[in-house]
C-alpha cells in the first residue's frame, strides 16, 4: 500500500504521462518510481489513496545503494540528488530520481533559500565573469587552494570553468580564452566583480574607469564592453554567483584530483553534462539555447598572444616601471634600453637580445620586486674602489649625490641597501 504522498505523486507522474504522449506507460512509471507494475496499475484505478493494511514490503531498487548515500551525505552533507544519482547509477543502480530524491530528503533538511528578482539579457548581449577559491588537502594531508574562473552567458545559461593556481591577470586572459572557445564566440559585453586583475581606478559610470592595461587591450581585441557590478552589490551578477554555488557544491564538492591538469579534465567532462541538462530557471537545455546567442565567432579574430613586449628605459635607481609597479635590474643597465617580455605569471627582462633578469609577474599596482643580488658591487663602484680597493674611472654612473657620498661610511649604504633606498 502507497502512503498518501506517495499515491499522489504517481497520479501527477501519470497525469504529466498522459499529457506528453496520450497515454499512461506503466513499465515506464515502474521504472522511474520502483514500485511493482501491478501496485501502480491498482492505485491508478482508485480515486483516493488505499487504506488497506500493506501485507509486505517489497524491496525498492535503492535499497542497495542507501548505505553508500547515507555514508555520502554523512561525509559531505550538501551533495545534490543530482550528483547522487550519478554515482549510484555508475555503481549499477538502474531506477530513478525520484525514489533517491523521497530518501535524501528524508535523511537531510530541505535548505531554505532566499528569494531575489532575476534580470534576464537578450542573446549574445551579455557574459558574467568572477572568481572563485576552493580549499583542498593534497596528498601529503598539506592544504592548499584552486582557483576557478567562472563565466557564464546570460542568455543562454552556458557556464564554463577553467581552474589556476592562482588568480593573477594572465590567468584570468587565459580563462576568458578558453570560455570563448568553448562558448565560440564573444558576446557584446562582459560584467565583473571590482577584481584588481581588471579595474584599477573605479569611476562613474563603470565604462570610464581606469582598467588594467593589458587586461584593456584584450579586451579592445575582441571589441566587447567591460562592466563593473554596482559596489556592495554582487547580486547584479547573480547568474556567475549561482554558476559558483553550483560549481563548488556539485563538481568540487567531494571530489578526488591529483593535479589542476586532472580537476580541469574533469571540469571540462562536467561541463559538457550540465550544458546538457534541462536548466531549472529557463526549461530548456544550455546547448541548445547556445545557437540562438548569436555570438560574435571566436574563429573571425586573430589569435591573441599571451606573451607580450614591452621596450622601457632602466631608471637611474635600476627599475623599470611595468603597468603601475616596479621591477629591478642589475645596477649596470642603469640608463639603458631594455625589453621586457610579459608571460603569463613571470616578466623576463633582456638587454641587446639577451635575459638579464626575470620577476614574478605583480598584478596589484604600486608594488615593487626587487632582487638584491642586483645591486651587489654597486655601492663599492658609487665610492669609485674597484675590488682590489683602488680608485677607478667608471661609466654610466647611477644617480647619486656626489656630496653625500663624499662624507658617507661604506656601512651606512649596507644599510640603505637592506631597506631598499637605492
Amino acid at each position: 500500500m502507497l502512503k498518501d504522498e506517495e499515491f499522489f505523486m504517481l497520479l501527477d507522474l501519470a497525469r504529466e504521462q498522459e499529457l506528453a504522449t496520450g497515454k499512461v506507460n506503466i513499465s515506464l512509471l515502474s521504472r522511474e518510481t520502483g514500485y511493482d507494475r501491478k501496485t501502480i496499475a491498482r492505485h491508478l484505478s482508485l480515486d483516493q489513496p488505499s487504506k488497506h493494511p500493506q501485507t509486505r514490503n517489497k524491496p525498492s531498487k535503492l535499497d542497495p545503494f542507501k548505505p553508500y548515500i547515507q555514508e555520502r551525505l554523512n561525509n559531505y552533507p550538501r551533495l545534490s540528488r543530482v550528483r547522487l544519482l550519478e554515482e549510484i547509477q555508475n555503481l549499477g543502480y538502474d531506477g530513478g530520481p525520484t525514489i533517491l530524491g523521497d530518501f535524501i530528503r528524508q535523511i537531510r533538511p530541505n535548505i531554505t533559500i532566499p528569494a531575489e528578482i532575476r534580470y534576464e539579457t537578450k542573446p549574445g548581449e551579455m557574459m558574467q565573469c568572477d572568481w572563485l577559491e576552493y580549499p583542498y588537502e593534497t596528498a601529503d594531508g598539506s592544504r592548499k587552494k584552486v582557483y576557478g574562473l567562472s563565466m557564464v552567458l546570460g542568455y543562454s545559461r552556458m557556464r564554463y570553468v577553467e581552474f589556476f593556481p592562482h588568480q593573477g591577470l594572465p590567468a584570468l586572459l587565459k580563462g576568458h580564452l578558453g570560455a570563448f572557445e568553448y562558448f565560440g564566440g564573444v558576446t557584446e559585453m562582459i560584467l565583473y566583480d571590482n577584481l584588481r586583475s581588471v579595474v584599477l581606478n573605479r569611476k562613474y559610470p563603470s565604462t570610464s574607469s581606469e582598467f588594467h592595461p593589458l587586461f584593456a587591450d584584450f579586451r579592445d581585441h575582441f571589441g566587447f564592453t567591460s562592466r563593473l557590478c554596482r559596489l556592495g552589490r554582487a547580486k547584479t551578477k547573480g547568474k556567475v554567483e549561482r554558476a559558483i554555488h553550483y560549481i563548488k557544491d556539485n563538481l568540487l564538492y567531494g571530489r578526488m584530483f591529483h593535479s589542476i591538469e586532472d580537476l580541469n579534465l574533469q571540469a571540462r567532462t562536467w561541463l559538457n553534462c550540465v550544458n546538457g541538462k534541462v536548466h531549472g530557471t529557463t526549461h530548456e537545455i544550455p546547448f541548445d539555447r547556445l545557437v540562438r546567442e548569436n555570438l560574435r565567432p571566436f574563429s573571425s579574430y586573430k589569435p591573441y598572444l599571451l606573451k607580450r613586449k614591452e621596450s622601457r628605459k632602466v631608471s637611474k635607481d635600476c627599475y623599470i616601471s611595468l603597468y603601475g609597479n616596479s621591477y629591478s635590474v642589475p645596477w649596470k643597465f642603469a640608463g639603458r634600453r631594455v625589453d621586457a617580455y610579459i608571460h603569463e605569471n613571470h616578466v623576463s627582462i633582456h638587454a641587446d637580445g639577451t635575459e638579464i633578469c626575470t620577476h614574478i609577474l605583480l598584478n596589484r599596482r604600486n608594488e615593487r620586486s626587487k632582487k638584491k643580488e642586483h645591486f651587489e658591487g654597486l655601492y663599492k663602484e658609487i665610492l669609485g674602489l674597484s675590488s682590489n680597493g683602488a680608485k677607478k674611472e667608471r661609466v654610466n654612473k647611477p644617480a647619486i649625490d656626489q656630496h653625500s657620498v663624499e662624507t658617507r661610511d661604506l656601512a651606512e649604504y649596507d644599510v640603505f641597501a637592506e631597506e631598499g633606498r637605492v
